[in-house]
This record gives structure tokens, C-alpha cells and sequence, in this order.
């Protein structure tokens, strides 16, 4: 879509209150728009990005547009050949949770500074994720890093932690374990359209108060 934000602004302002996933676009709209922004979370969906009690059979996990235009290209062609036993490729939305559910590692780059829908799904599967850092956008409102997962920040490093978390499972699991927990405890999509609920009842009042799953 070309010169999307603008299609955005132009929308928006036929809205009482307009939910924006990325915390950073909330706060863009929020100065040029006379309407109630708020941001709202991507999250995961526990029965589609399921923890299954697999064999770990990958190294690395990624499920996903390799955007060879962008760094993530090139890390995963560094990834595709440092660790060949990966699964690093497209998949049906109904087999996210077998993948990542058998990789030690789930991978994932942000293009655009986003918390985008992977960082979720890989935690929600009880894989260990390793991103990249996500600056300015609510990321550490959200997770605590190398507690719920580990942040590598150039290529350099994305080696050396994958190589120190693939000899060290206990860490890795304990990591996996805490992001698992976190993540299908408070940042379900079911959790977030009752958030929105919530918020909708206490704008409103009224009949809103009802409003519930």
C-alpha cells in the first residue's frame, strides 16, 4: 500500500476512539489527529500458537517473508548456513505451532522498528525467542529482556548468543518458559478485545458497560 499512514490519518478522523497496534504510530496519530488514539498490542492466539511437547529438531525456527531487500535477508542466509538442521521458510498459519513448538531458537528481525505478530507467536509456542532490539515503541513496557527473551543487536552477536543458548538448554528453557507464561497470561487477542471493551465502557458508559466476551 503507498503512503499508508496518510490513508490512516485520512480514516481515522471518521472514529470516536481508533486502536493502533505499534505504540510509536499511536503517538504520530494521536498529535495530528482530533480523535482519542490508543495503543493497543499485537498479541497471540494460544490455540493456533500452541506449546506442543515435540522433539527439539531445529536449531533455529523462523516462519516468515525473508524480505531479501532488508538486513533480515542477509541474516538469514548467515543463519541458513551457520545452522542447516533450521526450519527457516513459509509455513500454513496451522503449523506455526509444531515449528516453533521444535526449535531450540526462534528467530526473529523487526523490519520496522515494529512489535510485530512473530515476537508473540514464537514466545506463545514456548520457544525461545532471540530479536532484534525494538527502540521507542513500548517494547520494554511490554517484555523484560533476557528474561522473557534476548535481544541481539548486530550480526556479531546474533552468532555468538545463538551459539551460547544452543549449548546452554537450562538457560534457554528458563527463558522460553518465562516468555510462555508471559505472553498467553496477559497479551492473547482475546485479552485484547477485552481490553478494548473496557475501554469502550468506560468512555461511554451506558449500555457499553455490558460489553464483554
Amino acid at each position: 500500500m503507498k503512503k499508508p499512514y496518510k490513508k490512516i490519518k485520512k480514516q481515522a478522523r471518521h472514529y470516536d476512539i481508533v486502536f493502533c497496534a505499534q505504540k510509536q504510530g499511536a503517538e504520530r496519530l494521536k498529535k495530528e489527529v482530533r480523535v482519542d488514539i490508543q495503543w493497543l498490542p499485537l498479541g497471540c492466539d494460544p490455540q493456533i500458537h500452541k506449546r506442543l511437547n515435540l522433539a527439539k529438531q531445529y536449531d533455529i525456527g523462523f516462519v516468515g517473508s525473508e524480505a531479501r531487500k532488508f538486513l533480515r535477508g542477509r541474516l538469514i542466509d548467515l543463519l541458513r548456513v551457520k545452522y542447516p538442521h533450521s526450519y527457516i521458510k513459509g509455513a500454513d498459519f496451522r503449523d506455526m505451532g509444531k515449528i516453533y513448538s521444535a526449535s531450540k531458537i526462534g528467530f526473529n528481525y523487526s523490519i520496522l522498528n515494529d512489535i510485530n505478530m512473530r515476537i508473540f507467536e514464537i514466545m506463545s509456542c514456548g520457544c525461545f525467542l532471540l530479536t532484534n532490539p525494538i527502540k521507542n515503541n513500548g517494547f520494554g513496557e511490554l517484555f523484560q529482556e533476557d528474561k522473557h527473551l534476548v535481544v541481539y543487536r548486530n550480526q556479531k552477536e546474533l552468532i555468538e548468543k545463538a551459539e551460547y543458548y544452543l549449548k546452554n538448554e537450562n538457560e534457554r528453557d528458563e527463558i522460553a518458559r518465562a516468555g510462555y507464561e508471559l505472553v498467553t497470561g496477559k497479551h492473547t487477542y482475546r485479552q485484547r478485545l477485552q481490553a478494548m471493551f473496557n475501554y469502550i465502557a468506560f468512555k461511554f458508559g451506558g449500555e457499553f458497560n455490558s460489553l464483554k466476551i
